[in-house]
């Protein structure tokens, strides 16, 4: 009877402790999984304080004995959640290169492509791997430039300019591809997009014969996805082995420049209309988490697909790479200090928006500049507009050469976001060219640098909106913010602000940067490294999945990366003290990038 009495008396208040156990345990889950601090930035609010009102509530309604054991179970089952929760990061997500079991789309696309021969294209991947590393090292585009999007060529040419400056050459040897697997394939608009992952090791090695602090470099191995597109149902010819157009046959030029387009035919063998088309390299951290960013944003894809889907011109892949080919070209004009670089593919305010970033006095030359990742987040339409919202997450390291040295305005590569957003009318015209590849959209005649915005052969008004995508905007991901905020309601798809800025984990930017700090004299010592692996152990980091960003660090290959939140970034800051002090002493580069990193972020 007694026990009957207990029941009856403890039934509602251990239904609301469990009830609100689920909910205090979910919460904390979320609160580290999305990357609002948690354990990673060391607050203990959120699920920690409803956690010891749960524990208070359970001794106070819960009579002795059985308050004992509820609290029992909360403590294991807080101690697996906590575990677990730990792990959700994207550092644990990395790549070891050793393929993967299933392939998403994978099976709609053989569905609809019956005749596809993986083993086939796989050699082209390699081949076309290999090939780019020795046009690289070679500075010398001409095998290459048949099966590169014009983004993509924009991505080596832009750095070939810098290193000219600089008077440096890259030097690759010992280069093995490992292995090559497929990793997701899309469906995009009228084209199919394959992201092939690519295992490989090579000696890697920047030398500059003027700036010889420069020179930097060692072993790596690695993992790098690249994307790679066609035009769907047309028929695959090889363009990988063949120096003749696709189409008629005839030889193609032995220099083609910013143009991949046969001379007698007129045919753009990059085109994705004869065979795959590498069209973007993104790095393995940037993969895995920009791309969960844009499943989650609710199939933006299919919105934005929808908006452009009477024309056949229009894919998700094709619009980043002009984003990027804009970009790139931005910058070498500012390095240049040319605007005429980017008028004919700007629109008005634009233009003289970008152009008052310049500076004259401050002319750097990039010593690295690479993009980390680009990757479409909105759409928005607008008085019969429709524009296309880009992100370009970029690495860079900026110098000012002088005679005999350099002076570093970033101490190290650091990566940092812009939001380009590209126009075009909502019912274009037929395009005949690129104005990316310098030829006009209206006739296909070559358009040169020139502030003068009619083409010379038609007359047509190069940076209108009527048959190309044209930059409209280019601005900071802070500058985003307010422009969601006031724009919100004309977008047909996005991705909000926030969630881009929640790629990273606060312990992510940490240790990331921690490791940096570490390595940034040129040294990382084992002290060094015994600490480096006490912080992954804390941040739940499995040791052996980060092994690639301990070698990265060794050989500068890291770069900084900071949250745009200014309380977490004081809070990566500190680390990044705390790293630098580890071996008893702060060396004279570690003080050097925290100083730089103070001014740079803002940060105390």
């Amino acid at each position: 009877m007694k026990n009957k009495n207990f029941i009856t008396y403890s039934e509602k208040p251990l239904k609301l402790v469990f009830t609100l156990l689920f909910f205090i345990a979910i919460s904390y889950a979320y609160a580290r999984m999305g990357g609002a601090g948690g354990s990673s930035g060391g607050d203990s609010d959120g699920g920690d304080s409803g956690l010891i009102g749960l524990v208070f509530y359970i001794i106070m309604a819960i009579p002795f004995p059985y308050n004992i054991i509820v609290l029992a179970i909360i403590i294991v089952l807080f101690y697996f959640i906590r575990k677990k929760a730990k792990q959700q990061t994207i550092l644990n997500t990395l790549p070891s290169g050793a393929g993967i079991k299933k392939v998403k789309g994978y099976n709609d696309f053989i569905e609809h492509n019956p005749n596809f021969d993986e083993a086939k294209f796989k050699e082209k991947v390699k081949k076309s791997f290999v090939q780019i590393q020795e046009a690289w090292q070679n500075k010398d585009m001409s095998k290459v430039r048949k099966y590169i999007s014009d983004g993509m060529y924009q991505r080596l040419n832009v750095q070939f300019t810098m290193m000219d400056k600089l008077s440096q050459k890259n030097t690759i040897d010992k280069l093995e591809v490992k292995n090559v697997y497929l990793d997701r394939v899309d469906t995009d608009g009228f084209f199919d997009v394959i992201h092939v992952a690519i295992h490989a090791s090579v000696n890697d090695h920047f030398v500059s014969e003027k700036y010889p602090e420069l020179n930097s470099g060692g072993s790596e191995e690695f993992v790098e996805y690249w994307s790679y597109l066609k035009k769907r149902g047309v028929e695959e010819k090889d363009i990988f082995s063949s120096d003749n157009c696709p189409s008629c046959g005839a030889a193609l030029p032995k220099v083609p420049g910013e143009v991949a387009k046969c001379e007698f035919c007129g045919t753009l063998t990059n085109s994705g209309e004869y065979d795959w088309v590498l069209s973007e390299v993104t790095q393995a951290d940037d993969y895995v988490s920009s791309n969960p960013l844009v499943v989650k944003a609710g199939n933006l894809q299919d919105k934005v697909l929808e908006i452009e889907q009477q024309n056949d011109d229009f894919s998700i892949q094709l619009i980043e790479d002009k984003a990027s080919n804009a970009f790139l070209q931005i910058e070498t004009a500012r390095v240049l200090n040319e605007p005429a670089i980017l008028r004919r593919f700007t629109t008005d305010s634009a233009f003289d928006k970008i152009k008052a970033t310049f500076n004259e006095k401050e002319q750097f030359v990039y010593n690295r500049i690479f993009l980390s990742d680009v990757t479409l987040i909105g759409a928005l339409q607008k008085d019969n507009m429709n524009s296309m919202i880009v992100s370009i997450k970029y690495s860079y390291q900026r110098v000012i050469p002088q005679e005999k040295k350099v002076i570093k305005l970033d101490t190290v590569v650091v990566t940092n976001t812009k939001i380009i957003i590209l126009s075009r009318n909502a019912n274009p015209e037929a395009s005949k060219g690129s104005l990316y590849a310098h030829r006009c959209p209206s006739c296909g005649g070559p358009v040169g640098d020139t502030i003068d915005l009619k083409c010379q052969y038609c007359g047509h008004e190069l940076n209108s909106p009527a048959n190309e995508w044209i930059v409209s905007d280019m601005m900071t991901l802070t500058e985003y913010y307010n422009y969601y905020a006031m724009n919100g309601a004309s977008f047909a798809a996005g991705i909000k602000p926030d969630v881009i800025d929640k790629a990273m984990d606060v312990r992510d930017y940490a240790f990331n940067n921690a490791l940096i700090v570490m390595a940034c004299d040129g040294v990382f010592a084992q002290e060094e490294r015994e600490y480096a692996e006490q912080i992954a152990k804390k941040f739940g980091y499995g040791v052996d999945k980060i092994e690639p960003m301990f070698q990265m660090a060794q050989n500068g290959q890291l770069s900084i990366k900071m949250p745009e939140d200014q309380k977490k970034r004081e809070k990566v800051f500190r680390l990044m003290e705390k790293a630098a002090s580890i071996d008893g002493t702060v060396d004279p580069n570690e003080r050097q990038l925290l100083d730089n990193m103070k001014q740079q972020y803002g940060v105390s």
